[in-house]
C-alpha cells in the first residue's frame, strides 16, 4: 500500500518587488516538490496578484496591528521566508524558531538576530539569513573561490568584490546609465551610513561620507567600463571570510560611467541629506530649490555656475542634474516639506523608472589575488545578468533564485546545519552554486600568474 506524500507549507512573508522571482520559482516546482505557497502582505491584492491563480498557492492580507494570525500561520508552516522589511525579521525568527519551524531571509544578520542563535540550536532550527544577492551569491561564490585556492595551499594576499544593480544596455536611454530595479530609498541614502573602511596594500583607510563618492574606482568587467565605490564596512569581512592578514580588502557598488560624480555634486550640496526636515514655499521650482542649497556668495551667478562654484562639478556632471529637471524653471517638487532625500526621490523615482519594457542588468565581479609556491596567481570572477522584464528582472531573479533553492533544499533535508547561518559554508555552495548555474546565474573566471 502506497501512501500520498504529506505536503508541506511554505509561508512566505512580504510579495513586494524583489519577491516576484522567489514566487514564481517556489510555484513552479510546487507540483513535483509537493508543496503549498503560501503569500502574505499588508497588500492583499499584491499577495493575489503574485499567486497568479496558481492551484497551489494561497493568499492573505498581514493586519500589522493584530500578529497573531500571522503567527499562527508561522507555526503551522514548515518554512518561513520573510521578505518583509529586516527590522522585522528578528520578530519573525523568533516565533518560528519557538514552533521548531526554519526560516530564511535575504538580509544582513544584525544583533538582534544573532541573539536568536543558541535557542535556535536548541529548537533545532536553521535561520538562513544573507541568501540573495548581495548578500548572498557573493558569499556563494567567494566561499566557493577561497576554499578552493586554500586547498591547493595557496595565501590569499588580495579580495575585492563589487556589485550593482544597473540597466541593460538595450534599456540604457539616460546619462547616468541608471534606472531603479530595488528600493529607491535604499539607493539614494547610500553612503551616508557612516565613513566606509577597507583596506588597500596593507593600510587602513577611511573615507567619511561626503566623500566616499569621490573615491569611485574604475573597474572593467567583460570589456565593459563600470565605477566602483566602496561599501561602509569591509572589515567586518576579515573574519566573515577567514582574510586575516590580506593587504587589500575592499567591497562596494557598481555604477555606470560617471554617476558617482554626478551623485557627488548632489552629496556635496547636501540635496541627500535625510537627517534635516525643510519646508518649500507653494510653487517652487526645481531651478529655486536647488538654488536653497547654494550659498548667498553664489546667489548672482547663473545656476550652473553656482553649483559649479560649490562642487567643482564637471559639464558632464551639470549635464546629468539638468537631465533630471533639477534646473527647471517650469517645474518643482510637488512635496514641500520632508528631507532633501525624500523630495529628490520622488523626482528620480520619475525619471529612473524601469518601463513595462524595460530590462535591468545585475553585475557582481570578485578579484582574488593569492601567492603559490612563490609565484603570484590572480583569479577574477564576474557575472553579469541581465533581466527578463521589467517585474522578473535581474535583481528579483538574483534575490529570488537562491533563496527558491535555499527552501527546496531545507525541505527536503539537504543542509544538516542549525542556528543562525548565513551560507558560507561549503554544505550551502556545493548545493546552490551548481543549480544557480542550470537556471542562467553564471559566473566566468580568469587566471594570470606573474
Amino acid at each position: 500500500m502506497t501512501h500520498m506524500k504529506a505536503e508541506k507549507t511554505i509561508l512566505i512573508l512580504g510579495a513586494g518587488r524583489s519577491s516576484s522571482s522567489l514566487i514564481q520559482a517556489l510555484l513552479d516546482k510546487a507540483e513535483s516538490g509537493a508543496w503549498k505557497v503560501v503569500v502574505g502582505d499588508m497588500d492583499a491584492n499584491l499577495a493575489q496578484s503574485k499567486c497568479n491563480n496558481h492551484p497551489r498557492s494561497e493568499w492573505f492580507g498581514i493586519d500589522p496591528a493584530n500578529p497573531l494570525d500571522r503567527n499562527d500561520r508561522i507555526a503551522q508552516a514548515d518554512l518561513v521566508i520573510s521578505m518583509v522589511p529586516a527590522f522585522l525579521h528578528p520578530e519573525i525568527a523568533a516565533v518560528a524558531i519557538e514552533a521548531g519551524v526554519s526560516v530564511i531571509t535575504p538580509s544582513y544578520v544584525g544583533p538582534e538576530m544573532q541573539a536568536l542563535h543558541e535557542r535556535a540550536c536548541e529548537m533545532g532550527v536553521l535561520v538562513l539569513n544573507e541568501i540573495g544577492l548581495d548578500p548572498g551569491i557573493d558569499h556563494l561564490s567567494a566561499a566557493q573561490i577561497l576554499d578552493r585556492i586554500r586547498q591547493d595551499g595557496g595565501k590569499i594576499k588580495s579580495f575585492e568584490s563589487f556589485c550593482g544593480g544597473l540597466i541593460a544596455p538595450d534599456s540604457d536611454d539616460n546619462p547616468w546609465h541608471y534606472k531603479f530595479s530595488w528600493n529607491p530609498r535604499n539607493v539614494i541614502l547610500a553612503g551616508q551610513g557612516g565613513a566606509a573602511t577597507f583596506l588597500e596594500g596593507g593600510k587602513h583607510r577611511l573615507i567619511p561620507p561626503h566623500r566616499v563618492f569621490k573615491d569611485a574606482r574604475r573597474i572593467v568587467v567583460a570589456g565593459v567600463s563600470y565605477e566602483g565605490y566602496p561599501n561602509r564596512d569591509s572589515l567586518a569581512y576579515e573574519e566573515k571570510y577567514g582574510l586575516q592578514g590580506v593587504k587589500t580588502l575592499i567591497r562596494g557598488t557598481l555604477r555606470g560611467d560617471g554617476f558617482c560624480s554626478g551623485w557627488d555634486v548632489l552629496v556635496q550640496l547636501g540635496c541627500v541629506r535625510d537627517d534635516v526636515e525643510m519646508q518649500w514655499s507653494e510653487g517652487i521650482s526645481w531651478a529655486a530649490w536647488m538654488r536653497s542649497f547654494a550659498p548667498a556668495s553664489a546667489a548672482k551667478l547663473p545656476l550652473r555656475e553656482a553649483i559649479r562654484s560649490v562642487s567643482g562639478a564637471s559639464d558632464a556632471s551639470l549635464d546629468r542634474l539638468e537631465w533630471l529637471g533639477l534646473m527647471s524653471d517650469d517645474a518643482g517638487p510637488t512635496r514641500l516639506k520632508g528631507t532633501p532625500a525624500r523630495i529628490l526621490q520622488d523626482l528620480l523615482e520619475d525619471k529612473w523608472r524601469l518601463e513595462p519594457e524595460d530590462r535591468d542588468l545585475v553585475v557582481m565581479w570578485h578579484r582574488f589575488e593569492y601567492e603559490l609556491q612563490g609565484q603570484m596567481h590572480e583569479i577574477t570572477s564576474s557575472l553579469v545578468l541581465e533581466g527578463r522584464d521589467s517585474t522578473y528582472t535581474a535583481m528579483s531573479d538574483t534575490v529570488g533564485w537562491p533563496m527558491a533553492l535555499a527552501a527546496e533544499a531545507m525541505l527536503s533535508g539537504k543542509f544538516a546545519r542549525v542556528g543562525v547561518e548565513v551560507p558560507l559554508h561549503r554544505e550551502y555552495y556545493e548545493v546552490l552554486m551548481p543549480a544557480l548555474e542550470s537556471m542562467g546565474v553564471q559566473f566566468k573566471e580568469e587566471h594570470r600568474t606573474w
